[in-house]
């Protein structure tokens, strides 16, 4: 796994602005199909749980406007080469989860990304 470091954590503020920030041609995707009980708001508070233990800063949960049964949640993380930020939407009574992660690192953005699904998967 990746290495990610504990100062890594924003505010929603600071989340929202660096989101912004970063433009759209450097989101990376994925969608990750068969997790286990993804489709329960536990898998949801189980994955914040792990994720902490990993670095993997909880930012915010919502549910997605107009989408009824879907939420999105955002975390942050970084390593000595930049900083990275992700949105998992979760839908219910799908096991699944889309992720997109931004960053200006985009190399390094998809080993990110990879950190994040066998955490999801694990």
């Amino acid at each position: 796994e990746a290495l990610f470091m504990p100062d890594a954590a924003l505010d929603r503020t600071d989340f929202i602005d660096a989101w912004k920030s970063i433009v759209d041609s450097k989101e990376l995707y994925a969608t990750l199909s068969d997790l286990p009980n993804a489709s329960g708001s536990e898998f949801i508070e189980s994955t914040i749980a792990k994720f902490k233990v990993y670095n993997v800063h909880f930012i915010a949960r919502r549910p997605v406007p107009n989408a009824e049964g879907q939420e999105v949640v955002y975390f942050s993380m970084k390593t000595v080469v930049g900083e990275f930020l992700a949105e998992l939407t979760f839908k219910q009574g799908v096991n699944a989860c889309k992720i997109c992660l931004k960053t200006e690192s985009v190399a390094y953005g998809v080993l990110a990304r990879v950190a994040l699904e066998n955490l999801l998967r694990n």
